[in-house]
């Protein structure tokens, strides 16, 4: 509520405040020069991809914002220089870029209505004025940069041309060897040389190969005698087809043989040398092997005319082949120079013509006005402040508060040490939870068994009967760190929940400062504890019997001049022994333990302890303070009692005390109210006045 109310008051005391609007998308740049593909001759704007991010950041510079100073004239009305206008027009205008667009929205806000619309319409302008400057500066250079390059170029292609010209004059011989095609271009080529000296060269290899055969032939003919000469050159396919000596003696020698033959044939049908037959048969025989011989004679001389022919020619095509090497040689080694001097000429010529035309088509280009901006949302006069916004700032106020609120609280839990939980109980003290007793339990001798509250009480006598070391066990106390824990309470209700379930039970009240047992009964207090101690009552005249069957007390009596010391005595042992031997269970009813001695000397006496703790009221120090005193004078703690835990709220009891929802039915058809205060318990039992008096002044002890 507090930085509610805070919201409210600055809210109203903020001055109102307008603000107008301007979208406009920004362009990126034309590339100021594009020469050439890979490689530019002149370079191109610098556009990167966080071009546009970067125009956001030159909206709101000084120097666009002095534009806007000096076109508003601000600094002679707001009496200040250009930069500290440009300075204070920087805090008036924020740059909200539309996401995934190129959109852009400038927002100026200030007290003056006309003044933020006149501010948000002089920005673009602004902008769009300092980057049309910076572009044409920048396109007057990359015209002067293209000028300069062609010049270089020019000159590199006079210098080519030149050294192209002196070549050609160093060199007569090199008009003849290329020609000119298209655009003046000479094209070398030896192509023609390289052919024709490949041809010779197979020609002479030719005459190489027939050189080498005929010269084997002629060797192996001179060398065989005339009848192995005949199967040879009958025999073989190496001698060439086109010697027709060879052929005609392969005619003669067939013919022989066909002679050879018939003459075989006559001496098989058995005709004699002197046969007319046989006799013309053997004079041809002899003609043709005399045309033979001839025949073998001429073959060996054509031979050697042909090798002779052939050796010739093969000299001769060698000479041929030498001298066309050499053309081809000086050809190779020349031309090259030329060539490569031809080229660079072409190529400076090319790049000079391609300069020029694109030059041309740039100064066209760059003529054409180029667009920075496209506005499509014009600032209106702002008819209402959007400062202060009550609705927001309230509601800003109010969360935060509660944040606040809620920070704060998590900051005292933080600092919370006492106990909340059973398990933080448990794991601090190291003795179990015997019982959890719910918020608002009123006591059950008024208010009657049935319900879930008496049940609770069942379980913590069920958890105690189990964790009795022995039978012997039956007397016990309940302590706690400080008043208003609920000790007397949790032992009257237990001693109850007792004596229903057949259990001889007496209730001691050992609390000498502050008794109560005997106004929860009705009882007078004039004769207990201290009548025995301290005046020797006979134990008869000191225990009383309740209404309740099994249930008995023993009051207090007169407050003593020491009660510690009436404790701490002899007799109160006697006592706790003796009423053992005649009842099932005793309970002790004992002062604070931390605030009073009076407990640690009952704590000593009885056989078994129980701690009531209430979550959140004590620190954990207080609870092992507790523990300590308790084990230091020998005493027994047995286990510990949740008390006053609100259930319905805390959510980590609703898994131990389930049994109100069982109970919940039951409590709704028999008209009885177990979640009822104490005071209308008490009036239905008819003791409302008296135990409305008791609750007034001890109810700092009751829960």
């Amino acid at each position: 509520m507090l930085v509610l109310v805070i919201s409210l008051v600055v809210t109203l005391l903020m001055p109102p405040s307008f603000r107008a609007t301007s979208k406009f998308q920004i362009k990126r740049p034309r590339p100021v020069m594009g020469i050439g593909t890979g490689e530019d001759v002149v370079a191109s704007s610098n556009i990167t991809d966080n071009y546009i991010p970067m125009q956001y950041s030159v909206l709101t510079s000084s120097e666009v914002l002095k534009v806007v100073s000096k076109k508003l004239n601000l600094a002679a009305e707001w009496g200040m220089t250009d930069d500290l206008a440009a300075t204070n027009l920087a805090g008036m205008i924020k740059v909200s870029p539309l996401r995934a667009t190129d959109l852009v929205d400038v927002i100026v806000s200030g007290p003056d209505p006309k003044l933020v619309q006149n501010i948000a319409k002089a920005v673009p302008e602004a902008y769009k004025q300092d980057r049309e400057m910076r572009e044409n500066r920048l396109v007057e250079t990359a015209i002067k940069s293209l000028q300069d390059v062609l010049r270089e170029q020019e000159d590199i292609v006079n210098d080519k041309m030149m050294a192209l010209k002196k070549l050609i004059a160093e060199n007569d011989y090199l008009p003849s060897t290329m020609y000119r095609s298209g655009d003046n271009r000479s094209v070398m080529t030896g192509a023609m040389e390289d052919e024709d000296f490949r041809n010779s060269k197979a020609q002479l290899m030719k005459f190489e190969k027939d050189e080498q055969e005929l010269a084997a032939y002629v060797a192996e003919v001179q060398r065989l005698p005339d009848d192995k000469l005949m199967d040879y050159v009958t025999n073989s396919d190496l001698l060439n087809a086109e010697i027709l000596a060879a052929d005609s003696l392969r005619k003669t020698y067939q013919e022989y043989m066909e002679k050879d033959k018939e003459r075989e044939n006559l001496k098989a049908q058995n005709l004699g040398p002197k046969h007319p037959k046989m006799v013309a048969l053997q004079e041809t025989a002899n003609i043709l092997k005399e045309k033979l011989n001839k025949e073998l004679v001429g073959l060996r001389s054509s031979l050697r005319s042909k090798l002779e022919m052939v050796t010739a020619s093969r000299v001769k095509w060698a000479k041929i082949v030498a001298q066309k090497e050499e053309d081809l040689r000086r050809h190779v080694m020349k031309m090259p120079v030329y060539e490569q001097t031809s080229r660079e000429y072409d190529t400076a010529l090319d790049q000079l013509k391609t300069l020029d035309a694109r030059y041309k088509d740039e100064i066209a280009r760059l003529r054409v006005p180029r667009e920075s901006i496209e506005m499509y949302d014009n600032p209106l006069l702002p008819t209402a402040p959007y400062k202060p916004d009550v609705t927001l700032n309230l509601a800003v106020g109010a969360v935060a508060g509660l944040l606040l609120g809620m920070g704060l609280a998590l900051l005292l839990e933080f600092m919370d040490t006492s106990v909340k939980t059973m398990e933080d109980v448990e794991r601090a003290l190291q003795v179990p939870v015997l019982g959890i007793i719910p918020k608002n339990v009123p006591i059950l001798h008024s208010a009657g068994s049935l319900g879930p509250d008496a049940e609770a009480y069942r379980i913590l006598r069920t958890n105690i009967e189990f964790n009795k070391k022995g039978l012997e066990e039956i007397s016990l106390t309940f302590v706690s760190g400080s008043a208003g824990e609920g000790k007397t309470t949790t032992l009257c209700n237990l001693a109850y929940i007792c004596a229903q379930g057949g259990y001889a039970t007496l209730m001691i009240d050992a609390d000498l400062r502050r008794s109560k047992l005997h106004r929860y009964y009705e009882l007078d207090n004039e004769a207990g504890l201290t009548s025995y101690l301290l005046e020797d009552y006979p134990l008869e005249e000191v225990i009383f019997q309740t209404p309740v069957e099994n249930l008995y007390v023993m009051p207090a009596g007169p407050v003593p001049f020491d009660p510690s010391g009436a404790l701490n005595s002899r007799k109160f042992s006697e006592l706790l022994q003796e009423v053992k031997q005649r009842f099932d269970i005793v309970l002790v009813d004992s002062p604070p333990i931390l605030g009073v001695s009076d407990s640690a000397v009952i704590v000593s006496e009885v056989d078994m302890t129980l701690m009531v703790v209430q979550p959140r009221k004590l620190p954990l120090k207080a609870l092992l303070r507790q523990k300590q005193v308790i084990e230091s004078v020998g005493g027994n703690l047995a286990g510990v009692v949740m008390n006053n835990v609100d259930i319905t709220s805390d959510h980590q009891y609703q898994y131990y005390t389930t049994y109100y929802s069982y109970y919940s039915a039951e409590s709704g058809a028999s008209g009885g109210n177990a979640d009822a205060s104490s005071l209308k318990k008490a009036e239905r039992s008819g003791k409302a006045k008296e135990l409305a008096a008791t609750q007034s002044n001890d109810n700092e002890d009751l829960y």
